[in-house]
């Protein structure tokens, strides 16, 4: 009898997450990075407050860094277990530093969309799966500074990217409708600072941590 149990509860939760994976359904999500840049595109809330001071001590400052970056997803299953979709990238941020010389002010947008794939391995209530994704966007950069190096001088940079990444995780399930997700991501990007000229590239490994539920067909 205690053999019978476990197997029909084993088979109960093997239904309930072909039962999520299924060909027809969506799913939407999102996302937070740790230890990589936030030109990731993933989501990102930060403030920071610093306090600058040069050697001779003829000037010192303290400035504040505030930025959200949101990084939405939503996708379709193609097959079961296999969804792709839309990667989205949103972001703000601005800060400030006041001198006694000189006041600088900044102010910074972003906006970037890609494809992804991903492919759940069905194993239980905790499911591996491996992504590969995408961001292509464009970020602009404007600064105003005040004060000894001239009056109302601005300078603006336009700012081109591209991320490519691939990881693989693992999907806490929640329930019937959503899931915790924990994600090992190796990420590339590239930018190219139209205003100046300049391209770098970055290579990064990070952690993602995100949360994804699932809509079903109705």
């Amino acid at each position: 009898m205690k053999k019978i149990l476990i197997i029909l509860i084993a088979q109960f939760f093997v239904f309930n997450v072909q039962a999520q994976m299924e060909k027809g359904r969506f799913l939407i999500g999102a996302g937070t990075n740790f230890g990589v840049s936030d030109n990731s595109g993933m989501m990102n809330l930060s403030f920071s407050t610093t306090r600058s001071e040069f050697e001779d001590g003829s000037s010192s400052g303290e400035g504040k860094d505030n930025a959200i970056f949101i990084g939405p997803k939503a996708g379709y299953f193609l097959m079961e277990n296999l969804a792709v979709g839309l990667d989205l990238a949103l972001g703000w941020g601005w800060s400030y530093m006041l001198t006694s010389d000189f006041d600088l002010k900044t102010r910074n947008s972003l906006f970037g969309l890609g494809p992804f794939v991903r492919y759940y391995f069905p194993t239980g209530k905790i499911l591996p799966f491996a992504e590969i994704n995408s961001i292509f966007g464009s970020q602009n950069l404007k600064s105003e500074i005040e004060g000894g190096l001239g009056p109302g001088l601005s300078v603006e940079n336009n700012i081109s990217f591209t991320h490519l990444g691939a990881g693989l995780g693992l999907a806490l399930l929640l329930g019937e409708q959503s899931s915790l997700d924990l994600v090992l991501n190796y990420n590339s990007s590239r930018r190219h600072d139209e205003t100046l000229g300049v391209k770098t590239w970055q290579n990064t490994l990070g952690i993602k941590v995100g949360f994804t539920i699932f809509l079903s067909k109705k």
